[in-house]
Order: C-alpha cells, then sequence, then structure tokens
C-alpha cells in the first residue's frame, strides 16, 4: 500500500512538473535532445538559399499570448528563442516541443496588425556532424505529409 502511495505522489509530481497550465509555459531543457541541443545558431540552405538564425532565449514564453496554452497543455516545451529570417529584422518567439514523437517547431507572428496572432510550425531534426560547422538541419511541414529541406549550419 505504502508503494501505491509513494508511486502515485511522484505521478502526480511529474504532471505537475512537466505540463503546462493556463497561467504560465514552462521550460524544460534536456541536453540529451538533440535538436535542443543544437538548433541555436546560423542556417542556410544550399538548394533555395534561404537561411535564418535560431537564438536561444526563455523569455519568448513571457511573450506567447494565453489563447496559445491550450494547445501545449500536454506538452514539454524543449528550447525557446528567437527565429530571425533572412532579409528580416523581426525577431519571431519559437518554442520546440514533440508533436506525434517528431521534434516540432512553433513560431508565432504577426496576423492582422496583431502581433504574434498567428502560429506556424514545422517538424525537424538536425543530424549532427563530427564538428558543429557539419550538423545538417532538416525542416519539414506541420504534418508527416512534406518532403524535408536541408540546412546547413553557416556560422
Amino acid at each position: 500500500m505504502k508503494i501505491a502511495i509513494i508511486f502515485c505522489f511522484f505521478l502526480t509530481l511529474t504532471v505537475n512538473v512537466y505540463s503546462q497550465n493556463d497561467s504560465i509555459l514552462k521550460y524544460t531543457f534536456n541536453e540529451e535532445n538533440v535538436v535542443a541541443s543544437a538548433i541555436d545558431g546560423s542556417w542556410k540552405s544550399e538548394k533555395t538559399g534561404n537561411s535564418f538564425i535560431c537564438i536561444k532565449d526563455t523569455t519568448v514564453l513571457k511573450l506567447i499570448p494565453k489563447k496559445y496554452y491550450k494547445y501545449f497543455t500536454d506538452k514539454i516545451i524543449y528550447h525557446a528563442g528567437f527565429l530571425v529570417f533572412e532579409k528580416q529584422t523581426k525577431k519571431l518567439p519559437f518554442i520546440l516541443i514533440e508533436n506525434s514523437g517528431n521534434p516540432h517547431l512553433v513560431y508565432f507572428r504577426e496576423k492582422n496588425n496583431v502581433p504574434l496572432g498567428d502560429a506556424e510550425s514545422f517538424n525537424l531534426f538536425i543530424a549532427k556532424g563530427e564538428t558543429r560547422n557539419e550538423d545538417k538541419l532538416y525542416i519539414g511541414g506541420d504534418s508527416n505529409n512534406q518532403s524535408f529541406q536541408e540546412f546547413l549550419r553557416t556560422e
């Protein structure tokens, strides 16, 4: 009986520590998460020429409008920061979560003159190279029916 009570206590504690709620988004860094530990930096697609920068900054969690919180109640946020796309000066807040077992990046942008009025997302993964400069980032769509585009680290 004591073991069952202790198990329930730790299960409740774990759910409370890692789950989101309607008042705050929680960040849980895990250095074993390949994408979270390697995404920061500059990336460029040789095929299209598109490029962007990822900058770690957990303060973005305070910027995300509460209307989005309900989508993240059962998610762990592994990374947070800003995306800066080529030829744009705006920093777009993003979070890295898991969706259907896949690393999934959600970023927030202006829509209809409402700052952070829209959320976009995509699946991604990183193949780490022997050195950091050999890392490759693959970005797909927001579901599993789209091809991935390769980006190389440029920093």
